[in-house]
């Protein structure tokens, strides 16, 4: 009986080993555990969301701010990240569309549990997305969102911009016109919040100065624009605003060189600035015979050239428009959280208007006032010339408005 049990008790033994050899060979093939979960991990890191135009209009722009994003966040990492712990980005496409802006922030909110966001590039993305941001306490840093119109929101709570007001820059467009001797001029500006509010500030900042004979409306998703155009030409005008963004603004300057409206004198804005601007040969010629324009200037002084240096040697390229305004949205929203010891969105609004008070920054002094706005800005006035076969922007002067 002994010698039958102990036969029993070896095979009982021998299966057992197999068995456990072969879960331990099984077990090789499979990935181990994670010992933490997911939200132990995001804890190690602060999330920074980014929805910009990487396609649509305004690509060539919002191509480049991305870039400056990359670099700011990799500075700060470098750098021992904040509060010991590194930023983790998440780069959304708002393709120059608001509704696009709009699902980009819900998608980070909702499905990435990132509350600390910069965007809307736009300001109709801002617009769409403030009211949402707001109620879900998300802070909403926008670096470009230029409208006089998102000023006095009652969702502004929870949101910044880090670029001057165009309170700001319609003033500087209507003195341009001032200096150029026009006394009747007509507006062509995209029918959204930025043209919208932009044209108003013009015509309020011309009043007594300057006749504004029409406002012209366009829709910018189109691709003709000779009957708007030919409006303009009908009204006779001696000089034009023109309101719009890269991709619309080089379809337009095709057009008006055709219908010879290079004769009169135009005044652009931010959104038709960049090398973008110059990828169609017709539209680089007629803002080098008819244009003149403003933008947010970058400052003289040591911020802006250590940006620059860390931009071109990363990028091999030269920062344009916006690009100074979003890396200073990070390096700002970065140090507010350091202030706040947390990246909880209530606190680090909170920090944001404290740290945002004489910010030495790459765009200049930002100081914001208690609704998250710039109180000051500094302009430059461009025109576009020919050097051998190539276009580039000239400044003229710089403008500083306090």
């Amino acid at each position: 009986m002994f010698g039958l049990q102990w036969t029993r008790l070896q095979k009982t033994v021998a299966l057992v080993a197999v068995l456990a050899l072969l879960f331990t060979v099984v077990g090789c093939g499979k990935k181990t555990a994670p010992t933490t979960s997911p939200e132990q991990a995001a804890a190690g890191e602060i999330k920074l969301g980014c929805v910009l135009s990487t396609s649509g209009q305004l690509a060539a722009m919002g191509s480049k701010m991305a870039d400056a994003v990359k670099l700011a966040v990799d500075e700060i990492n470098a750098a021992g990240g904040v509060n010991g712990k590194k930023i983790k980005l998440y780069l959304e496409d708002d393709a120059t569309d608001p509704a696009t802006c709009l699902n980009a922030v819900k998608k980070l909110v909702e499905l990435n549990n990132v509350k600390l966001i910069i965007g809307g590039m736009t300001s109709g993305g801002a617009k769409t997305a403030g009211p949402y941001a707001s109620h879900r306490k998300v802070l909403l840093v926008s670096p470009s969102a230029t409208s006089p119109e998102l000023s006095g929101q009652s969702w502004r709570d929870y949101f910044f911009r880090t670029c001057p007001s165009d309170a700001f820059q319609g003033k500087v467009m209507a003195q341009l016109a001032v200096d150029e001797g026009l006394k009747k001029v007509a507006i062509l500006a995209m029918d959204n919040p930025y043209g919208a509010g932009l044209s108003s500030v013009i015509q309020s900042a011309l009043a007594g100065k300057a006749e504004v004979v029409g406002v012209v409306k366009y829709d910018p998703n189109k691709k003709d624009f000779r009957t708007e155009l030919t409006q303009i030409k009908n009204l006779k005008p001696d000089g034009v605003f023109h309101i719009g963004y890269n991709d619309d603004g080089r379809v337009i300057y095709q057009q008006a060189l055709s219908l010879g409206l290079d004769k009169l004198r135009w005044i652009g804005c931010d959104g038709v600035y960049g090398s973008g601007m110059f990828t169609t040969q017709a539209a680089a010629e007629f803002m080098a015979r008819a244009m003149k324009g403003t933008r947010p200037a970058p400052p003289t002084g040591a911020s802006y050239d250590k940006f620059r240096t860390a931009y071109k040697a990363k990028f091999n390229t030269e920062p344009e428009v916006f690009c100074d305004t979003v890396y200073d949205a990070v390096k700002l929203i970065a140090a507010a959280c350091a202030k706040a010891q947390n990246d909880d969105p209530v606190k680090v609004r909170e920090a944001l208007l404290a740290v945002g008070q004489n910010y030495q920054g790459a765009s200049g002094t930002i100081t914001f006032d208690q609704q998250g706005d710039r109180i000051s800005a500094v302009y430059e006035v461009w025109q576009v010339v020919k050097q051998g076969d190539k276009y580039t922007f000239k400044q003229v002067k710089l403008v500083d408005l306090k």
